[in-house]
């Protein structure tokens, strides 16, 4: 099973390695619509990603403390869909497609558990359109959630999506992230 969720992990690398290298196709930038609902995604790719990053992770006890907080998908009106590289040896700062548009949507995955959490978009506050809880395992104990942020509003051509996540229990840390978006 080790050699199974390896090779998994392996694959999933790659995969990000080659998207992030390629030029993107005009069918990919045809990809332009929003994101209504989480469900729409696999979101097991990302779940075996957080799993694989072993920060502190605790699978059983008590609700455990904020441990982990990623960018992972932005969406805009003109480039579509654009997964974001979390990997330990290199952390993406900045969009790779040309974005823009008059909506922006960005998905945050959270390992443990928040008390509050906020996005923005260029300074301007974010609607948490949806959520859907991560299960690192199979015990049906939620350990953590992805979020979905949307901002409509003015037309953009670049800005900077900032987000922050307070943990809902000791150490009350807050974790926070920024990402600049072309």
């Amino acid at each position: 099973m080790k050699k199974f969720k390896k090779l998994l992990s392996v694959m999933a690398l790659g995969v990000l390695l080659i998207t992030n290298v390629i030029p993107v196709s005009a069918a990919e930038k045809d990809q332009s619509a929003k994101i209504e609902s989480l469900s729409e995604l696999d979101l097991e790719a990302y779940t075996q990603e957080l799993l694989d990053a072993d920060d502190g992770i605790q699978l059983y006890g008590p609700a455990p403390a904020l441990t982990q907080f990623k960018l992972l998908l932005i969406n805009s009106e003109k480039a579509g869909q654009e997964t974001i590289q979390n990997s330990s040896s290199s952390m993406q700062v900045g969009s790779h497609l040309d974005h823009g548009g008059t909506w922006f949507q960005a998905i945050t995955a959270e390992v443990g558990y928040a008390k509050s959490r906020f996005a923005y978009f260029n300074g301007m506050r974010m609607t948490l359109t949806a959520t859907e809880p991560i299960f690192l395992d199979s015990d049906n104990i939620i350990d953590g959630y992805y979020c979905l942020w949307t901002y409509e509003g003015n037309e953009y051509e670049a800005g900077t999506f900032t987000a922050n996540s307070t943990s809902a229990n000791s150490p009350w840390n807050t974790m926070s992230l920024r990402f600049n978006v072309y």
